[in-house]
């Protein structure tokens, strides 16, 4: 059983100020002499400029107070799924995807849960990361094709000697504090950081029954959902002749009330919390060979420790603990066959999961109304190969990716005898693609002008969780004979720029088979099973205008057409739930001054469905969608020498919009955040 850690503040406080007075010292200069190497990333095989990959940058967003959830939020094609405030988890939907299909890595690791499938967006400080790719509907370089796409985030490691506060504060009770330090040494780097984030989330709220008269509703400030969390991450690179070594941890604790949307108990002390534990190691070795470009190694373990803890009275009800342990290990050779760039790739992941429940202090049983405790493990083997050829002459750069996946999966339930499920499953994933990109090879004499097009095929697979397998909630059961859900996509677009225009386009199409979803029978028993089917279409159009050096514009667009088709009549013809099917974006960003900017965008989000039957509760009789919003967001920056001071204004005119679960969201609120580096 893993133990609860206590936050090392301390000991990461002291070595923050040990690196800040190391950066008064004289700079170290690298021996010139040395090889000096750096970890490739995976892009690097794809570093396509086209709408279907696109990257974020530390300088876009350090000096803002978001969470990643904010910042995914503006790309075209994004969409975030929160309920009820900071804390709770973030999701992500690209093209219409559900967060199941969408692939999250952290320095390599793949942050995806083999038990329920999903992760949180925002469980990393934006303090903490250098950059943040995305690639939609594709793998990011190698591994396995996911149906939605790709998040990969890069965690701040600098080759130089730097030194960072900041701290922010704003409405419902936020308040932040970030330290960063960096020290570069002779063949050795060494970056730590440290992150702590609070809020109360007391924003106002329609109370259905209010707690001393049910009778009525009122509006009152949501009790019992604040939120903290605190952070620490180290980073440390070895140079050794052709070899880069590259070590990393992070540590998270983080603890959320949960409040009761019904009645707004004051007595109500129910919360959820965890402690996470993740390390990771790279080697890679740049070859001197004609041949062989260079080979990496990748390993990470990560364990984490939830809590939760049903109080709705003060009085301890149900304790649920829930622990997980994640062991990856992959080795990736890069081979060169003239043009041709061949990279094989072997990933070894394992995963274990196992949940214990106390009910009013004993063992809760297994039954038709209790939660029945489990272990359960996957292991999963996944290995391919991919090809990139450029073809100088015609600036063309076809590739194909294909991955071949195997699985071992099992559970056994802890508080029943006799309860064991085994099940092995072989899936293919494959993409081919050609991006047109005549600047890239010098094809182009007019530098104002440029012109890429790509034309992409991807057959993706999300594979059933084991809790879809497996799981077992009381009246809620498993199911063993799952299918894989799989999609085939195509996509193309273009990005034309002249001067200070660009524009982008994207035009998808999607098949989706084998969809899985939550059935319940006419006893109310329910189970995951594969009941449909469906087609999806969307564009993505985004123009750019750089009006003069002070003020640009920016104008989106994102549509979605889709339909379902099944033999259950309240999942056929209807469209996708979760999504907005229609969103327009409009932007202005105008430097006042030589040191103040300020940036205004607006959103119009309309048709969202909150569940496969597109079913969804009025507001005041009306038959209107209710998640329907008009967001405005106001950012003010000032920027001088090693200062900066951001303001933020979110949902300006308090459009009190319903978040996914169809209650209202927080209205307007307001973030203050500045920072000094190189201190």
């Amino acid at each position: 059983m893993l133990f609860r850690r206590p936050t090392p503040v301390l000991p990461v406080c002291l070595l923050l100020l040990h690196l800040s007075s190391a950066q008064a010292e004289s700079a170290v200069i690298r021996d010139t002499e040395t090889t000096v190497v750096t970890a490739t990333k995976e892009t690097d095989l794809n570093a396509l400029n086209t709408p279907n990959y696109q990257i974020l940058h530390r300088e876009d967003f350090i000096d803002s107070s978001q969470t990643l959830g904010d910042l995914l939020q503006k790309i075209n094609g994004i969409q975030i799924r929160q309920i009820s405030g900071l804390g709770n988890p973030a999701s992500v939907s690209i093209r219409g995807s559900s967060s199941k299909q969408v692939q999250l890595y952290i320095d390599g690791q793949l942050i995806n849960d083999s038990q329920f499938g999903g992760f949180d967006v925002n469980q990393l400080p934006t303090e903490q990361i250098d950059s943040i790719e995305i690639s939609k509907s594709q793998a990011l370089g190698t591994g396995s094709t996911p149906i939605g796409g790709v998040i990969r985030i890069n965690t701040y490691n600098p080759q130089i000697d730097s030194a960072r506060i900041s701290l922010a504060s704003g409405s419902f009770g936020y308040r932040e504090v970030n330290l960063m330090a960096n020290k570069l040494f002779t063949n050795y780097s060494l970056a730590a950081g440290f992150s702590h984030v609070q809020s109360d989330n007391n924003y106002s709220y329609q109370v259905p029954q209010n707690f001393v008269v049910p009778s009525i509703s009122t509006k009152e400030k949501l009790a019992n959902n604040a939120y903290e969390k605190n952070a620490l991450h180290l980073n440390s690179e070895i140079y050794l002749g052709q070899h880069l070594l590259r070590f990393n941890m992070q540590y998270t604790e983080q603890r959320k009330e949960l409040a009761n949307y019904q009645n707004n108990s004051p007595e109500n002390t129910s919360e959820i919390s965890s402690d996470s534990w993740r390390f990771g190691y790279l080697h890679n070795w740049q070859s001197s060979h004609v041949w062989l470009a260079q080979v990496e190694l990748e390993a990470y373990t990560q364990f984490t420790d939830e809590i939760y803890l049903e109080q709705p009275t003060g009085v301890m009800n149900k304790r649920a603990n829930y622990q997980s342990v994640k062991s990856f290990a992959g080795i990736k050779p890069t081979l060169n066959a003239g043009d041709l760039v061949i990279t094989p790739f072997i990933n070894f992941n394992h995963q274990i999961f196992e949940s214990t429940t106390v009910l009013k202090g004993q063992a809760t049983p297994c039954n038709g109304i209790n939660s029945c405790d489990v272990t359960a493990s996957q292991q999963q083997l996944n290995y391919g190969t991919r090809l990139e050829w450029p073809i100088v002459q015609l600036a063309l750069t076809p590739y194909a990716l294909i991955s071949q996946s195997q699985e071992q999966n099992a559970n056994s339930v802890l508080n029943k005898s006799g309860s064991k499920h085994i099940d092995e499953q072989d899936y293919t994933t494959q993409e081919l693609g050609i991006t047109y990109q005549p600047n890239k090879f010098n094809a182009v004499v007019d530098d104002r002008f440029d012109f890429s097009a790509f034309l992409t095929w991807s057959n993706g697979v999300r594979a059933p969780t084991l809790f879809e397998m497996f799981g077992d909630r009381g009246s809620f059961k498993g199911n063993p004979n799952l299918q894989p859900e799989e999609a085939k996509t195509l996509s193309l677009g273009s990005t034309v720029s002249y001067a200070n225009l660009s524009f982008t386009g994207a035009f998808y199409q999607q098949q989706l088979v084998n969809s899985i979803v939550a059935i319940f029978n006419s006893s109310n028993v329910g189970s995951y099973s594969n009941v449909s089917q469906a087609e999806l279409t969307g564009l993505e159009l985004q123009a750019n205008y750089k009006v003069s050096s002070d003020l640009s514009l920016m104008l989106q667009t994102n549509l979605i057409d889709s339909n379902t088709q099944s033999e259950y009549t309240a999942y056929h013809n209807k469209r996708l739930p979760g999504i907005y099917h229609q969103q327009y974006s409009a932007g202005i960003r105008y430097a006042i001054t030589e040191h103040w900017q300020i940036n205004l965008n607006s959103n119009i989000d309309n048709e969202l469905y909150f569940n496969r039957a597109n079913v969804f509760d009025s507001v005041g009789n009306s038959t209107e969608n209710p998640a329907n919003r008009l967001t405005t967001d106001l950012q003010l920056g000032w920027k001088k020498e090693r200062f900066t001071a951001h303001l933020a204004i979110n949902n300006l005119f308090d459009d009190e919009y319903q978040d996914l679960a169809n209650r209202p969201a927080q209205g307007r609120n307001i973030q203050f955040k500045i920072a000094i580096k190189e201190i």
